[in-house]
């Protein structure tokens, strides 16, 4: 039986408010509830849907949604299904970007969040690891070391390689080594997006009323919003194979602007990974820093909205408008050729991003305060690799315990 629009609308709200613990997590809670307990999809449905999800630039687990929705109530269910699984935990990171805002002036604030930002180096390199098991093989630790290399040369020095860049050489060495130049030209294009040109009569509906309320600042506003769209747009582009993946799509050029230094973006990492819903909903914490570094609270609402915005985007075309066509895209060789390179390059990436990380959150003043920190950053790697805890508990506790450790008495 079709279920109705409200009860679709209920059903995905309470998915995303309960979808805690990662995207495997999340995939096993919307078979639950939509296959086993309400047998709104078939099982074949759901499995060939997660199959197009796997391979497909974004976050699995919201494209999924959007997926189920889909083969429930037609488009306009896809639509809703993936807003409704997005909405929870979208408020929760703007809860949260605020109460990081106050707690930066409380008493001890800081130790809990530099304690954290050792958890969440561990975690990103957890994930590095896992990505490297899975591609073992020569030529694709040669493309992950070739990503490493490219990306440590970006970072420390004049010479600016972005890491897009590097991810689409991956995929295309990868077609080379195969001797096949089909497809090649039709993945150049978002080379060029830093190049694009709007007309200012092109506004989000997401910022107009920021623009409206502030008048004469508007074309700085637009501007602003076109950076940070374009950014996420082309973040949620190359998300491939989980959502820590946008680190190192976005952390440098976040840091540039001026949005957030390091450690922000570390404390953004772990306020993803707390809250329910994909770990990627991280860019609505940027973009309410950058809108309150920018101009207050209405442009911070405004930005984490367009930030999100953006970097789902790709997901929601992808899923409800070229779901027929990437059906058969999915069995080309090419294609599939060229996506195991970028997978084969991302670990490369990933430690690139967290070799700077774990050096800021590894920065005390003596070695007794390194070694402890070094302790929790091995122990926390292996409990994470070893699946005997799961990222948001390790987080959730930490912060907990440091809670506690600032209520006790001295």
């Amino acid at each position: 039986m079709q279920p109705s629009f409200p009860e679709l609308i209920k059903t995905f709200l309470k998915i995303g408010l309960l979808g805690f613990g990662g995207p495997y997590a999340h995939i096993a809670i919307l078979k639950d509830e939509i296959v086993k307990q309400r047998n709104w999809v078939s099982n074949q449905d759901f499995e060939e849907g997660l199959g197009l999800c796997e391979v497909l630039p974004g976050p699995a687990s919201s494209q999924l949604a959007i997926y189920l929705g889909m083969k429930i109530r037609g488009q306009a269910g896809g639509f809703i299904s993936g807003i409704c699984f997005l909405i929870p935990g979208l408020l929760i990171v703007l809860l949260l970007s605020q109460l990081w805002r106050q707690g930066q002036s409380i008493d001890s604030f800081e130790d809990i969040v530099s304690i954290t930002q050792v958890v969440v180096a561990s975690i990103i390199w957890a994930f590095a690891w896992r990505l490297l098991q899975k591609r073992s093989h020569l030529w694709q630790i040669s493309i992950a070391s070739f990503v490493l290399i490219g990306t440590l040369i970006d970072q420390f020095t004049s010479i600016h390689l972005p890491v897009i860049m590097l991810l689409l050489l991956a995929g295309l060495f990868n077609l080379f080594r195969y001797k096949s130049k089909n497809y090649i030209g039709l993945f150049i294009w978002p080379l060029g997006l830093d190049h694009i040109h709007f007309g200012s009569s092109v506004i989000s509906p997401f910022n107009l009323l920021t623009i409206l309320v502030l008048g004469e600042e508007k074309e700085d506003v637009f501007i602003i919003h076109l950076k940070l769209f374009l950014l996420f747009l082309k973040a949620g582009l190359f998300v491939f194979g989980g959502g820590l993946v946008i680190i190192p799509l976005l952390q440098n050029q976040i840091i540039e602007m001026g949005w957030l230094n390091i450690q922000g973006f570390l404390d953004g990492l772990a306020i993803g990974q707390l809250s329910p819903g994909p770990v990627v909903l991280t860019s609505a914490f940027v973009g309410y820093q950058a809108g309150w570094n920018e101009g207050g609270l209405l442009l911070a609402l405004s930005l984490a909205v367009t930030a999100t915005f953006g970097i789902f985007l790709p997901s929601f075309i992808f899923v409800l408008i070229g779901t027929p066509f990437l059906e058969g895209l999915k069995r080309k060789v090419s294609v599939n050729i060229f996506l195991n390179g970028i997978l084969s390059g991302l670990p490369g990436a990933i430690i690139g991003a967290a070799i700077p990380m774990t050096s800021i959150a590894l920065e005390v003043n003596s070695m007794i305060e390194l070694i402890p920190r070094l302790l929790l950053l091995m122990i926390t790697i292996l409990l994470i690799i070893t699946n005997k805890v799961k990222p948001f508990q390790l987080i959730a506790t930490t912060i907990g315990v440091g809670l506690v450790g600032t209520i006790l008495p001295k």
